[in-house]
């Protein structure tokens, strides 16, 4: 799967904003994801393991819950990561 990762969340993949990765779920390919950058990991997940309420997860285009990410997802879905930016 190719997951698209924007914004603030840059800077820890290097910049690299299309990452291909393995994996036959969702959580399978944001869990290779963190492996590769683990400090997107920190700042991506909580400390149990699971994906911040601040992100938000889509499956080719469809928003998931953090109940979905065990949805299976094949080598050409794409998995976007969007994050919600707040301020005054």
């Amino acid at each position: 799967m190719i997951i698209k990762v924007r914004g603030v969340l840059l800077r820890f993949t290097e910049y690299e904003n299309e990452i291909e990765v393995g994996g036959g779920t969702v959580r399978a390919g944001l869990t290779a994801l963190t492996e590769r950058y683990p400090r997107l990991g920190e700042v991506l997940l909580d400390r149990t393991g699971e994906v911040r309420p601040t992100h938000l997860i889509a499956l080719n285009g469809e928003r998931l819950t953090k109940n979905e990410l065990e949805r299976a997802a094949a080598e050409d879905d794409r998995v976007d990561i969007v994050t919600a930016v707040s301020g005054g």
